[in-house]
């Protein structure tokens, strides 16, 4: 994964790329040691197909160009034979909370 970030007075852009074949629960968890990932993630995929799955069963998918909003608990992988560019406007661990977001997946 490669990730590029501006700040943008108390927000960051950023633009993260996920190659081929790259899923959270293969190649993140590991590092950083939680079930699902804990980020929330808003913005837009630019190049793509990004799919995921929450621990009740509830999937998404987003295919290049379109607006993504993904709540926190979460799996993802990218679909296909090219990366996913994401560009993507967070708090860092605020996100969720200065966003209105729940915590954690709702239908």
């Amino acid at each position: 994964m490669e990730i590029d970030v501006m700040a943008a007075g108390e927000t960051r852009v950023k633009r993260l790329v996920y190659g081929v074949g790259g899923r959270w629960s293969e190649h993140v968890k590991p590092h950083v040691g939680t079930a699902q990932c804990m980020h929330a993630h808003v913005g837009f995929i630019a190049q793509g197909t990004l799919a995921g799955e929450y621990p009740d069963g509830c999937a998404f998918s987003f295919t290049a160009p379109q607006a993504v909003c993904i709540q926190p608990g979460h799996d993802s992988w990218v679909v296909g034979d090219e990366p996913v560019v994401m560009i993507q406007f967070d708090y860092e661990h605020d996100t969720v909370d200065r966003l209105g977001m729940p915590a954690e997946h709702r239908h």
